[in-house]
């Protein structure tokens, strides 16, 4: 009985050696590519990238294997498998420095540490890859397909470093540590001037320097913001803080 049994396995085994090495023979980058869009398009993603994978493994010298190198990193990215999108593209930039499909790859680099970035109140490490990555686009190619979008994304993850940085300046106000408040709300103000939270972060500069007893940085918070944003709710607000001193 066992030397049957290992007869049989010894017969499928050989049958599925012969099987894959027909299919080797058979492949092409044509099939590759043809097979990856397939399974792309079925949504499945990560069957799709390791096909587009092997056309730059297997025929490395294709007139098609940069696309399937992208084609990979993009349905990684549909999968949501960020991290391997990234190190296919960094390969690809590495070796491919001034392939046309380098703006793209910029593109989608960028926008795979953009998907990554944390939600306001935690870690804002993510949105400033993000936007490193992105002005790196638009300062390296200031005409591609890519411009708009980077702009805007860059102006979005401006706004969430903001928010982030305001997070914790009130966190540290809250808890009596107005100098260290003072520190984030001056990185939004002189960082981050075209966000909405420099008014708030101009108000909050007077109401912490006013605590410690800085008269003048108190004084210049409060005529920037009343210069800057004369209609602002914040700017009443400060108007008050200044009448009860």
């Amino acid at each position: 009985m066992r030397s049957s049994y290992l007869c049989l396995l010894s017969l499928l085994l050989i049958a599925g050696c012969g099987s894959t090495k027909e299919d080797f023979k058979n492949r092409t980058p044509d099939s590759i590519y043809q097979k990856g869009l397939t399974l792309l398009n079925e949504g499945e993603y990560t069957e799709a990238a390791e096909e587009f994978k092997d056309i730059e493994t297997l025929f490395p010298y294709s007139s098609i294997a940069n696309e399937g190198q992208i084609l990979s990193a993009y349905s990684y990215f549909k999968a949501k498998s960020y991290q391997d999108a990234i190190r296919e593209i960094e390969v690809f930039l590495r070796y491919h420095p001034a392939n046309k499909l380098v703006p793209y790859a910029m593109y989608l680099k960028a926008m795979c540490l953009y998907m990554q970035v944390a939600s306001v109140g935690r870690d804002a490490e993510n949105a400033l890859e993000a936007k490193k990555a992105f002005v790196a686009l638009v300062n390296k190619f200031p005409t591609s397909d890519y411009r708009e979008d980077s702009l805007e994304k860059i102006i979005i993850l401006d706004d969430i470093t903001a928010a982030h940085e305001m997070a914790i300046g009130r966190y540290y106000q809250k808890n009596k540590n107005a100098l260290a408040a003072i520190g984030r709300y001056n990185f939004v103000v002189s960082r981050l001037p075209h966000t909405d939270f420099v008014p708030e972060a101009l108000f909050r500069m007077v109401e912490c320097c006013s605590s410690l007893g800085l008269k003048e940085e108190a004084t210049n918070a409060y005529a920037a913001l009343k210069h800057d944003f004369p209609n602002s709710d914040w700017l009443q607000k400060a108007d008050l803080l200044i009448k009860n001193k």
